[in-house]
């Protein structure tokens, strides 16, 4: 009997193992839950959980963009500046409307997956004007994107992220469809924001 009072024992040591490893992964899993529970995402500007997308033009919440137009160009004139890049200027001529008062963090372009930021180069006030209810604001915006990508002609993105997500990544708000084929100009003319 010996052998097996001592499976016996074996066996309930294991249980009482398994036992303590369950309530410890259940511990942590509550504490997990509450920690979880606890993180304020932080403020966001999204009003509909899924992005606006479409070709030319979308809408999501209260934020419509579109696109009329793009340029592809070596160099930009800008007020009494020509500026030039090592790449290609994409020249969006874009109009912005909203229903509600928000504030456009952002405003990228996507080509063959390579996210470009909004060029330095262009009108800076774009960084002031945000579309105020019911006063869309049209203009042109630069950005800088590698010559192969465009030269050639390409389908590109246009999002535009009014707020933030949870994890402080840009979220966008619209995505819009554009189609930046085209001869790639010597200059292109860039005009200020307008309301």
């Amino acid at each position: 009997m010996s052998r097996l009072d001592g499976a016996g024992g074996a066996v309930r040591r294991l249980v009482t193992r398994r036992r303590i490893a369950t309530g410890v992964v259940a511990a942590a899993l509550a504490l997990a839950t509450l920690l979880v529970a606890s993180v304020d995402p932080g403020p966001t500007l999204r009003w509909s959980p899924f992005p606006g997308i479409g070709t030319g033009s979308a809408s999501s919440g209260p934020l419509t963009v579109e696109v009329h137009g793009a340029t592809l160009a070596s160099s930009i004139a800008y007020r009494d500046d020509v500026l030039t890049t090592t790449g290609t200027f994409v020249v969006l001529d874009v109009t912005m409307a909203s229903t509600d008062e928000i504030d456009i963090l952002a405003r990228d372009l996507v080509v063959d997956g390579v996210r470009f930021d909004l060029s330095t180069k262009g009108p800076s006030s774009w960084m002031e004007s945000h579309p105020a209810p019911g006063m869309p604001v049209s203009g042109q915006i630069v950005f800088e994107v590698d010559s192969a990508l465009v030269d050639d002609g390409a389908t590109a993105w246009l999002l535009v992220a009014p707020g933030f997500d949870a994890s402080g990544d840009l979220e966008a708000q619209v995505r819009v469809r554009v189609d930046v084929s085209g001869p790639v100009v010597e200059r292109a003319e860039v005009a200020v924001v307008s309301r």
